[in-house]
């Protein structure tokens, strides 16, 4: 235990209705690959990654929930704790886009009005195809107090400033998790002189 990094972590939940792409986000910022076939989450899938931002080490912790009207029941439990939402729709498909506003209603009666919410506009590579558009979602993002971006998880266009843009957000605007960086690089600062200390002394 006395090797370990000790380092913040902000909890993610991903939302949205099945097909509209969640999982291959999450698959595209991870190792910026789409896979060819994604199956559909059951319940809900993790991701933890490790991040640098402002000489700081930041876990990610994904949650990817599940579209498919079985496990809606389920997918509340994962909102609590949460930091940071994702709801995505896909920008071909009306209906998904539509129920964004149920997304968010559960959202923010399990999770609270303090999370940052980001509507996620996916599959802007089938431009063609497009059935909702940006300036519809972008008064629905800022009337509910949402950031919004558009993405392509095939493509991996806007996925990774998603998240980055996402957390800078967040962190710059709470001062708790400000308070547990500072914490978290004293006691790494402190590990680091003890272990000085240390070697010295043999």
């Amino acid at each position: 235990m006395e090797n370990e990094v000790v380092r913040a972590s902000i909890k993610i939940v991903i939302l949205g209705d099945s097909g509209v792409g969640k999982s291959s986000i999450i698959a595209q910022y991870n190792t910026g690959i789409m896979p060819d076939l994604m199956s559909p989450t059951v319940g809900a899938s993790y991701l933890s990654k490790i991040i640098e931002f402002e000489n700081n080490e930041i876990e990610l912790r994904f949650w990817d929930t599940a579209g498919q009207e079985t496990y809606q029941s389920l997918v509340p439990i994962y909102f609590r704790n949460s930091s940071i939402a994702f709801i995505v729709f896909d920008i071909t498909q009306r209906s998904t886009y539509e129920n964004t506003q149920k997304w968010l209603s559960q959202l923010r009666e399990f999770a609270g009005n303090n999370i940052l919410v980001c509507l996620v506009a996916n599959k802007i590579d089938l431009e063609n195809q497009r059935e909702i558009e940006k300036s519809e979602y972008a008064e629905f993002a800022g009337r509910n107090q949402m950031i919004y971006t558009e993405v392509s998880a095939k493509t991996g266009v806007g996925i990774n400033s998603m998240i980055e843009n996402a957390v800078e957000t967040f962190v710059k605007t709470n001062n708790d998790f400000q308070y547990e960086m500072y914490m978290s690089r004293r006691k790494m600062e402190q590990k680091l002189v003890n272990n000085t200390f240390s070697l010295s002394c043999c």
